[in-house]
């Protein structure tokens, strides 16, 4: 039950310091500048399969039930306007490669935020080659989420089919509801899998990639309806006015992009909770080994100040008296103290020096001066 409760503990302690949360609030202000090439070049490619308006039918279908009537509405006008923005031969070619630089930004912006949460062990260099490789991957995305909608759109019609033909107009018609969102669940968790595989610098394995993905899965599932729920009730968008269509589409672009960075941070939590017991396991014959190698140090003395120190040469003799007369062994041994203090502390010799030499010219200075005297006289 601990792990339970640890595991989310640290997955928002790391959101947190990681500063997901304006990192977010970016991804979705990018995310707002290329919707509308991102959403065209997905119908485009769905509309290959299905035609264009069935695959924008579907699309804004699903916009509507997550941002509300208004919000889809204004999102279906930016795309129509940057649909007929392009024009024929040249002109649709760049406006073709503007597109797809536009819709890539969204998953550039991705790309730097995951970096952070999974960094790369060895860094490269930055320069055009990482900056073409990152816009190649986030295009590859961008090809994933048409593949994808055209996968939703193939399950749904598949799933509503099979319900009437096989329940009819019964109430059980419920558990064809039950297994739309169970497909949809698996989609979202392959899809916030395949970002969190292929988008971070650093190398993530499939196993944490679809962890991290189902829970952003789950959490958007929960937080679409939560989300549809407030604007219901709530009125945001008629509180901003000529601009609550944006101010929603905002909020609903900073949702998505946390739910993916949470998802993100709880993977990367697994793996540091299953690497770190593995070290632990580690640690203890590492120490065990280091304890064997290591010898005992010698103690260490303080030393307070440099004459408390005495050379191990500098000990007192032990004077042997020799076989005489008592005088003459304590008047030895009365020089050989004398000696062993002088040697111990040189600084003595130099004062007995100095004293002795004093002694020796006051002695001189005193018999010159008697014999002038005595001259004189």
């Amino acid at each position: 039950m601990s792990r339970v409760i640890a595991w989310p503990a640290r997955t928002f302690k790391r959101f947190s310091a990681d500063r997901s949360a304006p990192m977010a609030a970016s991804i979705a202000f990018y995310s707002a500048f290329s919707l509308a090439p991102t959403l065209v070049m997905v119908i485009a490619i769905a509309g290959l399969v299905f035609g264009a308006e069935a695959a924008r039918g579907q699309l804004f279908h699903q916009i509507s039930g997550m941002l509300g009537k208004e919000a889809a509405e204004s999102v279906q006008t930016i795309v129509e306007h940057a649909h007929r923005s392009g024009g024929g031969g040249i002109a649709a070619i760049v406006s073709f490669v503007l597109l797809a630089v536009g819709a890539s930004a969204t998953f550039s912006s991705l790309n730097t935020a995951l970096s952070i949460i999974w960094p790369a062990d060895n860094k490269e260099k930055s320069g055009v080659a990482t900056m073409v490789k990152v816009r190649l991957i986030s295009f590859g995305l961008v090809m994933g989420v048409a593949f994808l909608l055209i996968v939703s759109l193939v399950l749904d019609t598949a799933v509503q089919a099979a319900g009437k033909w096989v329940f009819g107009e019964s109430p059980l018609v419920i558990i064809g509801d039950i297994v739309q969102f169970v497909l949809g669940l698996v989609i979202l968790s392959a899809a916030f899998g395949a970002l969190l595989k292929y988008l971070p610098d650093g190398h993530v394995e499939w196993r944490d990639a679809l962890v991290g993905g189902a829970i952003s899965a789950v959490l958007f599932s929960v937080g679409k309806k939560l989300f549809a729920l407030y604007l219901t009730h709530a009125g945001t968008a008629n509180a901003f006015g000529a601009a609550g269509s944006l101010a929603v589409l905002l909020m609903w672009l900073y949702f998505a992009a946390a739910v993916v960075l949470l998802g993100a941070e709880a993977a990367a939590t697994r793996v540091e909770a299953r690497e770190g017991k593995a070290s632990e396991h580690e640690a203890p014959a590492t120490a065990d080994k280091g304890a064997r190698a290591m010898p005992t140090p010698a103690p260490v003395m303080r030393v307070e100040h440099l004459d408390d120190v005495k050379p191990a040469a500098q000990i007192e003799p032990v004077i042997v008296p020799r076989s005489s007369s008592s005088s003459s062994s304590s008047w030895a041994q009365t020089v050989a103290k004398g000696v062993a203090t002088l040697k111990a502390n040189p600084s003595r010799i130099a004062i007995a020096a100095a004293g002795a030499g004093l002694f020796v010219f006051t002695k001189g200075s005193r018999r010159t001066q008697g014999r002038h005297r005595s001259a004189k006289a």
